[in-house]
């Protein structure tokens, strides 16, 4: 009795720190467990000396199964009726039992030794999906590197050419500087 009552405090007191957080509970609001200790006490104080409530605490439980909803049908549905409403979910309940027949018949199947491989092998699946990944990534990072030596050569090319123009102009301008002198002289 004292352990379930020690497991209800440390549950009470879960419940308080979830309710209130990390503020000061007890400064503003009285503890849950003397509250509802008081509130025993009042109904002690209360009940004591009468002899018909104390029965009624008795037959708590049978009152509590009345109450029940499916007890509650339990005692109202006659026979005739469950056999009714068996009777017009026949169809539904032969569809359902053809299925389960078709599924007993296909146990074997689901049992097979290829399927209980079937773990092996995605294990197996998911060390290729994560070479695939890694690798995926590598190509990624190769056409990245790729597109700059292209840019860096395709510079390069465009500054080439650009000084070969040059000096084909240069070349040029002192070849016709040489033949337009030579016969002046």
């Amino acid at each position: 009795m004292a352990d379930s009552l020690d497991v209800f405090e440390k549950r009470l007191e879960t419940l308080e720190n979830r309710v209130f957080g990390g503020s000061n509970k007890d400064a503003h609001y009285p503890r849950c467990t003397d509250v509802l200790a008081s509130a025993q006490g009042s109904l002690g104080k209360a009940v004591a000396g009468k002899k018909k409530i104390n029965k009624i605490y008795d037959r708590l439980q049978d009152l509590q199964e009345c109450l029940d909803p499916g007890k509650a049908d339990e005692m109202t549905l006659s026979n005739d009726a469950k056999a009714e409403i068996i009777l017009a979910e026949e169809d539904l309940l032969l569809q359902q039992a053809a299925r389960l027949e078709t599924l007993q018949q296909l146990q074997g199947a689901l049992d097979s030794e290829h399927i209980r491989g079937v773990g092996e092998l995605s294990s197996r699946l998911q060390e290729l999906s994560r070479i695939q990944v890694a690798q995926q990534d590598e190509a990624g990072q190769l056409s990245e590197e790729t597109l700059q030596l292209l840019a860096t050569y395709n510079n390069i090319i465009n500054l080439l050419s650009k000084q070969f123009v040059k000096w084909d102009e240069t070349l040029t301008k002192m070849e016709q500087v040489k033949f337009t002198k030579k016969p002046l002289d």
